[in-house]
């Protein structure tokens, strides 16, 4: 991999150390511990927060989520509906030629309500089902200038080629096991995971390793899972992890890249989506009360045959229980 590992998790870490500072402040305050039934949160991911020279592809994410813990046949259940907007842009902001555009603009925005059933063996079951639109209606290329402008950021010059209006429907599961948590201090989860819709079509698989000071799979931060109905046996008053989560993924179909399954319209710059992906995330988790912060790192290979360089970027999340 053709990346400097050792400066991006330094600049990570200044991040993630704040981040669960905050978290931590924050919580002090909370004197009385609870059930928290509710849980809101919100995520912001962008390349620029590895303080790199280039702003590119995945270039920007806000995610806005809502869940609600409940029960089903004995089985702690979590409820999710989240809002989400991504940007994507080529690695150059010049426009001059097709050749310019190695990855398609694209915005896209969507409604997403997913369901996690935490079985008392320590697997998690999850399934998901999203609404989205692609394109100008998605509200992306005003978002990257305004932010842009604000900043003093230079803007791309080619949203006009960005990938036309569609809307999607995609449908997600998941499944994942616990395979070593004998200790205090290190758990082993393999995850596996795939995707059928008019936007993303693909399957993965991956392997988180978790260490550090967390919880039973079905009380983790891990899997945003610290809202619940009845009062949980905890081993600890609060969790601090880092995990690593390598992961192989399989495209079918990236509708970012793509356009549309169902509807291309005319005028854009599309490309082909990389068959065979590879992504990693290393991320610091601290939880406790009403309160859980997250930072990562992630990199990935390139999601288009012409792309390029691989991506990367930060991850923040700050999340706040309540009954």
């Amino acid at each position: 991999m053709n990346v400097n590992i050792s400066t991006m998790l330094k600049r990570w870490l200044i991040y993630a150390g704040g981040f669960c500072l905050l978290g931590i402040t924050v919580n002090a305050q909370d004197k009385h511990p609870d059930v928290f039934g509710k849980e809101l949160s919100f995520t912001t991911e962008n390349d620029a927060y590895l303080f790199q020279k280039k702003d590119a592809y995945y270039t920007n994410g806000l995610f806005f989520s809502l869940s609600k813990a409940g029960e089903k046949k004995g089985d702690k259940m979590i409820r999710t509906y989240q809002l989400g907007q991504m940007i994507y842009t080529p690695l150059s902001k010049k426009a001059a030629t097709n050749a310019d555009i190695d990855r398609p603009y694209c915005g896209l925005l969507y409604m997403k309500y997913s369901e996690t059933r935490f079985h008392k063996n320590g697997s998690l079951f999850q399934y998901s089902g999203m609404l989205s639109e692609l394109g100008p209606s998605s509200g992306g290329e005003g978002l990257q200038n305004g932010y842009h402008r604000l900043l003093g950021y230079t803007r791309f010059s080619g949203w006009q080629y960005q990938v036309r209006n569609a809307v999607g429907l995609d449908l997600g599961a998941s499944y994942a096991q616990s395979i070593l948590e004998d200790s205090g201090w290190i758990k082993l989860v393999p995850r596996v995971h795939a995707n059928l819709g008019t936007v993303y079509t693909h399957a993965g698989l991956g392997l988180y390793t978790v260490i550090g000071h967390f919880e039973k799979n079905s009380y983790s931060e891990l899997w945003g899972a610290r809202a619940a109905t009845v009062s949980e046996n905890v081993k600890r008053k609060y969790e601090l992890f880092v995990y690593w989560y390598p992961q192989v993924l399989y495209q079918v179909y990236n509708g970012t890249v793509e356009g549309g399954m169902l509807s291309k319209g005319s005028g854009a710059v599309l490309g082909i989506s990389e068959k065979w992906m590879f992504q990693q995330t290393i991320g610091l988790c601290y939880a406790a009360g009403r309160w859980s912060t997250r930072a990562a790192w992630v990199y990935q290979t390139r999601e288009a045959v012409n792309q390029l360089r691989y991506q990367q970027y930060g991850s923040f999340s700050l999340s706040y229980r309540l009954h």
